[in-house]
């Protein structure tokens, strides 16, 4: 197989953008809207319950 043989940068770069738009527009359909009252604080670094099984916790 010869280099000549393969598809463009062009053709594959479109191919690509039109892979994730399919991508985006299935998700979107399959998703449900976010509630935002159940929903956590956009900062959330935890769910807020202490660990106490690893070493690090250990006093």
């Amino acid at each position: 197989m010869s280099l000549a043989n393969l598809p463009g940068r062009p053709l594959v770069g479109s191919l690509s953008m039109v892979f994730v738009l399919v991508l985006l527009l299935v998700d979107h359909g399959q998703s449900r809207p976010i509630n935002p009252y159940q929903a956590p604080a956009p900062v959330a670094l935890g769910s807020g319950v202490a660990p106490t099984a690893a070493h690090c916790t250990a006093p």
